[in-house]
């Protein structure tokens, strides 16, 4: 039988442990100055040569703690000044792409993506319509092409 006060100590001391665990998950833990953890570092080997879906891709992984290309499902590019998609076919766990109200001319970048579910390229006005009709018909009619592209 453990006695009352025991209790309350040993259920503070387990919950203490708990939080500075979690709390350090970041970090490099190291016994007799060798690694012992090294935490996963975030995705950084792709080249993208648009500046602005270079920094939505790089924003994108950073705030889904991406650590390998496969593992970025969702884009939400949405009104970010993309020229071109170049570099963006390396991401091949995307899924969900908003590129609405971009400058896009040509997508063929996202006619080799494996899986992709969702994909809006609405207010893209001088988008090619035979490629985003192509990609229509492989993503099961579940990409919402500008206006200017009736399927």
């Amino acid at each position: 039988m453990v006695h009352k006060p025991m209790k309350n100590h040993l259920h503070t001391l387990l919950t203490l442990s708990f939080f500075v665990l979690t709390g350090c998950e970041g970090y490099l833990y190291t016994f007799n100055e060798q690694p012992v953890f090294d935490p996963p570092t975030l995705f950084t080997d792709y080249n993208i040569p648009d500046p602005a879906l270079k920094a939505c891709v790089a924003q994108a992984i950073l705030d889904q703690n991406v650590t390998r290309a496969n593992l970025l499902t969702n884009l939400n590019c949405s009104s970010a000044g993309i020229a071109e998609l170049k570099g963006l076919e390396i991401f091949t766990g995307l899924t969900h792409i908003n590129l609405d109200q971009n400058n896009l001319v040509e997508i063929k970048p996202l006619l080799f993506l494996p899986y992709p579910q969702l994909i809006d390229l609405e207010g893209n006005d001088q988008l090619f319509c035979a490629d985003g009709q192509l990609l229509a018909k492989q993503v099961s009619d579940s990409v919402q092409l500008p206006s200017h592209c009736a399927k």
